[in-house]
């Protein structure tokens, strides 16, 4: 309750402002009427005094409530167009400094945040591209691989198929040998593969 009454809030400024121009005009005219001049003098010495009253109330009201809210309008037009390049220049110690103080720091984290954002996303546009590469990479290996299991598979069906129709001795087991060598090659390419799949497991 306090603080809503001290001298630096812009509620306590404007009581004084509009108590000072009340006490004026009450008093100007008072001195008006008993000044030693004619009737119409005074009048127009006291109208002249209401309007340099006016404009100076006017001045300091806008100095106090105007050019505040405008700076802060400004900011927010700033900030909402994610301008950040000059804070809210109001330095008064009332309620609209406070209020430019705070927008100062909120604009200060969105401008850190956003900037963190933007290398986030740099590193997963980096991590993207290099998870589809090895993707590529991955597909080309794999076909590679099925087109290179075709041949060792086809070789042993066709002496398998062999020796049962073979009676002579050494002809099975020359497609025998055969058989054990590609049946080794088709273990060393599924082994290729484990190891493959084992490293884009982390392991």
């Amino acid at each position: 309750m306090k603080e809503e009454f001290s001298l630096r809030t812009v509620r306590k400024k404007i009581m004084i402002v509009s108590k000072i121009a009340g006490i004026s005009l009450i008093a100007s005219y008072l001195v008006a009427t008993r000044l030693p001049l004619e009737e119409d003098v005074s009048f127009l010495l006291w109208g002249i005094f209401v309007v340099l009253l006016i404009v100076i109330t006017d001045y300091l009201l806008g100095r106090f409530i105007s050019d505040p809210i405008c700076k802060i309008c400004e900011m927010a037009r700033r900030t909402a167009r994610l301008d950040f390049s000059q804070p809210c220049a109001i330095t008064s110690k009332d309620e609209f400094g406070e209020l430019a103080d705070n927008l100062n720091k909120m604009s200060e984290n969105l401008q850190k945040t956003l900037e963190k954002l933007e290398k986030a996303n740099v590193r997963l546009e980096k991590d993207v591209r290099r998870e589809r590469k090895l993707l590529e990479e991955r597909k080309e290996f794999t076909d590679r691989l099925s087109h290179e299991m075709k041949t060792p598979i086809g070789v042993i069906r066709a002496y398998a198929e062999g020796i049962q129709d073979e009676t002579d001795e050494r002809k099975r087991q020359k497609y025998s040998e055969i058989i054990i060598s590609e049946t080794e090659r088709m273990g060393n390419l599924i082994e290729t593969l484990l190891d493959l799949s084992a490293l884009e497991n982390g392991a």
